[in-house]
């Protein structure tokens, strides 16, 4: 999971929904439409009501409709709830009133949360389901897991309870690193998210799901260019966002503010006050001219105070760059490390591909392995050297190589275990044809951001003769549907002949 990334908000694929009204009773008076009422054939723009079976991958709830499958944004499953069509060609449907409310639905903890908290705008696009009870969500991670494996591999164990690395009657402020996006209303520079399904900018004045310490700054910062007059990207301004690391386990801040062109003299120069008034540990200036949905582009300049950010995980140090790509939340990261070292057998010759900074490969190589960690972003290489030189433990046990996982693979020819963290899109099938076909390691694991992928890819290796020893999911990101899960597979002992 370390190439680069869309940012996580605003990229949910539905419309916005009107703020529902919430029924005692399916029972709401006259103009009920029934589901079965519906069809393709001129669906656009249909009220009917339906019943929330499941959750679908993304956090929206499953209807059935006729013959259409419909998404509905803020729903729970047995909930039953009005809705109108949007769309049949993509059956996304609107959420008009919920007729039998969960006993699970929340009053959402954000004022943003909705959809009609920016009325004319849109919902904002961060947290899919504020409106769930916390152990419901962890509930729903769990089975939704187990549902997308077992319709591959039906002889798959039970997936394990979600674990939350967050207070469970807290689940907030669990994010690390804090992201907001600049925009304009009139002359006037405002901060935000996206809305849902969009790149508009609700403007927002909190984000509970951010490290309060993040959010102070970024806000602090917003006020200072606003002041100064400077514009969001645009025919007049530069500015596009604003990335803030806080430190977990350290008092650290990194700030990088990511602009369109570095020739803009009135960001220079509000910068340069908000470094005087509130300077963050260090503070660096990524220019991204390029428009597409990558946070940073490819040019970072050193402003202020450390080159990199000093964090501390499962009892290891490291390096973070601003631009290169490590674990949002912090205190998740440190349950999937450990959940990845105690499925390691003593003195093991370990491959970690997609590595990033190291990750798992520093902590593997301090508890005594002998580690090969491959990862082709550069920046993140460098990371995860200098960080081997914090860990005394680690050096001369971990070796970065920095190429391309299909690349690298070709020449190494021994595991014992191997750990795999690709990106979302998961590995590609020549790299688990290498290392379940040719390395045949005793033992993999394979830590997942996206269950669907893991799905898919966890009936090729079971093809291939292995067998799913756990299923651990981890709570990354609560209010959302994202899902981490760690995944154990091992190779069946041969049977010997009587």
């Amino acid at each position: 999971m370390t190439r680069r990334r869309a940012p996580r908000f605003g990229r949910q694929p539905c419309g916005p929904a009107a703020r529902p009204r919430v029924h005692s009773s399916d029972q709401s008076g006259g103009g009920r439409r029934a589901a079965a009422g519906i069809s393709a054939k001129g669906v656009d723009g249909q009220i009917v009501d339906v019943d929330i079976e499941e959750v679908s991958a993304n956090g929206d709830g499953l209807a059935s409709a006729g013959g259409l499958r419909l998404t509905v944004p803020f729903t729970i499953p047995g909930e039953r709830v009005r809705v109108r069509v949007a769309n049949s060609r993509r059956p996304a449907a609107t959420l008009l009133d919920i007729l039998r409310a969960s006993p699970h639905r929340v009053t959402p903890a954000c004022r943003h949360f909705g959809g009609d908290a920016a009325p004319g705008i849109g919902p904002c696009g961060g947290c899919s389901w504020q409106h769930i009870a916390y152990a419901e969500q962890l509930r729903l991670k769990t089975a939704l897991v187990d549902r997308l494996v077992r319709a591959v591999v039906p002889q798959a164990p039970p997936v394990r309870p979600t674990l939350a690395a967050t207070p469970l009657d807290r689940p907030w402020g669990y994010r690390n690193k804090v992201h907001f996006v600049f925009g304009s209303h009139g002359s006037t520079l405002t901060m935000g998210h996206y809305v849902r399904g969009s790149r508009r900018v609700i403007p927002v004045v909190e984000c509970p799901v951010h490290d309060s310490r993040g959010n102070a700054f970024a806000f602090r910062a917003r006020d200072t260019f606003g002041a100064a007059g400077v514009e969001a990207d645009g025919e007049r301004g530069t500015l596009r966002s604003l990335a803030v690391r806080v430190g977990c386990r350290t008092r650290e801040i990194m700030a990088t503010l990511i602009v369109s062109s570095d020739r803009d003299r009135g960001v220079r120069a509000a910068t340069r006050r908000l470094l005087d008034e509130t300077p963050p540990t260090s503070m660096h200036l990524n220019v991204h001219a390029r428009e597409d949905a990558f946070v940073f582009g490819p040019s970072t300049r050193h402003l202020h105070g450390s080159t990199r950010m000093r964090e501390e995980v499962a009892g290891a140090s490291f390096l973070m760059s601003p631009a290169a790509f490590f674990q949002t939340n912090v205190l998740a990261a440190d349950i999937l490390v450990r959940l990845v070292l105690d499925a390691v057998l003593p003195a093991s010759r370990v491959l970690d591909l997609y590595a990033g900074s190291g990750l798992f490969a520093i902590p593997l190589a301090a508890a005594g392995h002998d580690v090969v960690a491959v990862e082709e972003n550069r920046l993140a290489v460098a990371d995860g050297e200098a960080a081997l030189k914090l860990n005394a433990a680690a050096q001369g046990r971990c070796r970065f190589m920095a190429r391309r996982v299909e690349a690298a693979l070709a020449s190494l020819r021994a595991a014992d275990v191997v750990v795999l963290d690709p990106p979302r899109e998961g590995c590609s099938p020549p790299v688990l044809d290498d290392v379940f076909g040719r390395l045949r390691p005793s033992a993999a694991v394979y830590v997942s951001c996206n269950p669907e992928a893991l799905a898919t890819e966890l009936g090729r290796i079971c093809r291939a003769g292995y067998q799913v020893s756990s299923l651990q999911p981890v709570d990354m990101f609560p209010h959302t549907a994202h899902i981490e899960t760690v995944a154990v597979l091992t190779r069946p002992w041969p049977r010997l002949n009587p």
